[in-house]
Parts: C-alpha cells; structure tokens; sequence
C-alpha cells in the first residue's frame, strides 16, 4: 500500500517535544505499519525521516498568502455557501500544485494529513475517496476557543459568526471522505469519524523515589499559551495562597517555558517556584503530591492531564482541563474535579492532607491511562479503520 502524507504543521514529525508533535509522530508511525509512507512537508526545510518504511520526498517551508480581499470574500461566502470548504480557507496553489505532481507521479492509496484546514489549503479535497484527516480537536471549539484571545468585539463575533458555520461544513466534509480521526470523544465533528485518543511519551518510573519532604504541587505546561497562562495566573493569584493559608509549608512548582518577566512575576509570590523548561521531567512528577490543571479555556484534550495519569499523580482539574477524559475517568476515584476555586483548594487540599487517598487516586488513575490512552493503542485505532 502506497500513502501519500502532507505535513503543513510547524512541528517536525520525527522529533517529540510536545504532545502536538508525539501525536504528529505517532500517526506518522502508524500509517508505515500499513504501507509506505511518502511525507510532503511544507513547513520544515531539510526534514529527514527517522522512522521505517517512510521517505520525505518534498521538504521546505512554502507560506501561505494573505489576502485581505480574500478574506472579505470569504466571510461573504460563509454566508451564501456556508457548506463549501472553500468559504473558510483559501487553496494555497503552489503547495496544491506540488501535491498533485507527486500525485500524478504515483498511485497512491491514501492521501493523509493532520487538520481539516490543511487538507483544503493543500488541494486534497479532489482525493475525497483516498483522503484520511486526523482533525485532532474540533474546528467549532478551537474557533469558540480562539474568541476568549479575541482583543474586539467585531473580532469576537466573526470568531463566533465563524464557529456557528463551519461545524455544518466540517461534518458534510467528513461524511464523504475515506476516514477521519478526533481527539475528544465528545466533540466528535461527524457521525463517521472515530476517536483517537491523546497519550504520553512519558513512561511510569520503574523505581519509586521518595518523594519530597515538602508538600509539593505541580503545574506542567508552557506559560506562553494562553490556556495555561490564564490558567495558572488564576491558580497563583485566587487559589494557591487560600491553600497556603492552610497549609503554609506547601510549595508550587510551576514548569515549563515561559517569557522571563512572566516567570520572574510567578517567583515573586510566596511558595511559588517557576523553574521554568526542566531536564528531567519524570522527577518532577516523581517529587509531586499533586498536580493540579487549572486550565479555563481550550478545545480538544488537555494532554497534560493524561500524562499525570501515566506518572501515578494524583489530579485536581478545571471541568475544561479534565474534557474528553471525564467519560472514563471518575471524579473522586480516578482524579478530582474543581468546579470553582472553592472546590480546587479543599479538594486540593484533602489529597496533600492525605497519603492513602492521594495514592489510591492515583493508582486508580494510571490503570485507566494503560488501558485507554496507551501508545500502543492509539497505533491500532489508525491502523484497524484505514485498513
């Protein structure tokens, strides 16, 4: 089986640094377990492939246009058209233009990429019968999402305006090619496309190290996305120091990358401890009493929660941050959820108070991500429903 697949991502594919990027690489993985996979990636210049069975035929970054009158033409279409593809994204024809050569060249058995906006600007909706989308999240939630970055009103409601539609176009589109995968099973955007779950690169520790003698909380992520900015800013400024008022020996580590003056701000509260990108992050969960997922906005699934399950740590999470895990994970068994700062600091709270309960949870936890979220699992949804 030959598989033509067109990257138009900014991450490279064969390198794992981020859960976009693990999921990027691991649908690369599985589709050269079902035939040869040759890879377009317009993004990345020089791009070498690291996984068998699998060449990178086309590699150099190639922009797309703006066009300011093609912008207002396609609000207008919106409106006249609003199941035509065509009205929310525009072709970019150069990139479609390489795409078909390759194509003419070979007969390929599945056209495949990442995103229903890709597939449009790269020209792939003429392969309707051959074409496979991993839409990842929703495009209505990550246009709903985008409106809360929406800095005017006119912005937030072409952003709304927008979302209303494309789901109706996103479904229609869906519903007429070979197959299609999404990320949370309760956002799914057709009838026909089939769940495929977040995982983790990180592997559960073999060895238990003991863990700190200060009661710590963990927050994993990077500051400069907006989610896990608001987020955490909220958790530092309203609910950490009602923890600390409690239990005032309790430290916050804060980890990943983030702008330096941002970082220096979260240092200046007491307990707080941004240590921003670390090299060993399976020892930060290791030292964890808790990690907490204060996150309000979003779309998709938050995968830093379930790399928490994988690590064994005990979970308190906004409703936003525990989405698409809460159908299998159970609230007070598997993790807690906090559905308002009252709730995140005492049940944060009750876990770092105590031992057994915050162990049992987090067992409890990791047995649902080695059945559900697993690498090896995610292989088998892609490969059992392109087959």
């Amino acid at each position: 089986m030959n598989i033509l697949l067109i990257i138009n991502t900014n991450n490279n594919i064969f390198k794992v640094d981020s859960g976009a990027a693990l999921r990027n690489n691991l649908f690369v993985k599985a589709l050269s377990q079902i035939g040869h996979v040759d890879v377009i990636c317009f993004t990345q210049d020089n791009v070498v492939s690291n996984i068998p069975n699998c060449d990178v035929i086309f590699s150099k970054v190639i922009l797309d246009d703006k066009d300011y009158m093609e912008a207002f033409r396609s609000l207008l279409c919106m409106t006249l058209w609003p199941l035509n593809p065509y009205s929310y994204y525009q072709v970019n024809k150069h990139k479609a233009a390489i795409v078909n050569d390759f194509i003419e060249q070979t007969d390929y058995d599945i056209i495949a990429c990442r995103y229903v906006e890709s597939a449009i600007k790269c020209g792939l909706l003429e392969n309707k019968e051959k074409l496979v989308i991993d839409v990842d999240d929703n495009p209505v939630s990550v246009l709903l999402f985008s409106v809360a970055e929406a800095h005017s009103k006119l912005k937030k409601w072409k952003k709304q305006y927008e979302a209303r539609r494309i789901g109706r176009m996103v479904e229609n589109l869906l519903g007429n090619i070979r197959c299609s995968f999404c990320s949370n099973p309760l956002e799914m955007p057709s009838s026909r496309t089939v769940y495929l779950h977040n995982t983790t690169i990180l592997k559960r520790p073999t060895i238990d190290n003991p863990k700190s003698e200060i009661a710590r909380v963990l927050f994993v992520g990077f500051l400069n996305f907006f989610p896990n900015n608001q987020g955490i800013l909220h958790f530092v400024e309203s609910i950490f120091p009602q923890i600390r008022d409690a239990m005032p020996h309790v430290e916050l580590r804060i980890v990943g990358g983030g702008r330096p003056e941002f970082l220096a701000y979260l240092n200046e509260k007491e307990g707080v401890n941004a240590i921003g990108i670390v090299d060993d992050l399976v020892h930060e969960y290791q030292q964890a009493s808790v990690v907490v997922i204060p996150v309000y906005y979003g779309s998709g699934t938050c995968v830093k929660f379930v790399e928490a399950l994988f690590m064994n740590c005990p979970i308190v999470s906004t409703p936003v941050g525990a989405r698409g895990f809460s159908y299998i994970c159970r609230d007070g068994k598997d993790y807690m959820l906090a559905n308002n700062d009252e709730e995140f600091v005492s049940k944060t709270i009750e876990l770092l108070s105590s031992e057994a309960r915050s162990k049992e949870m987090a067992n409890n936890g990791y047995e649902i991500a080695r059945s559900h979220y697993s690498q090896e699992s995610f292989l088998e949804i892609v490969k059992n429903n392109i087959i």
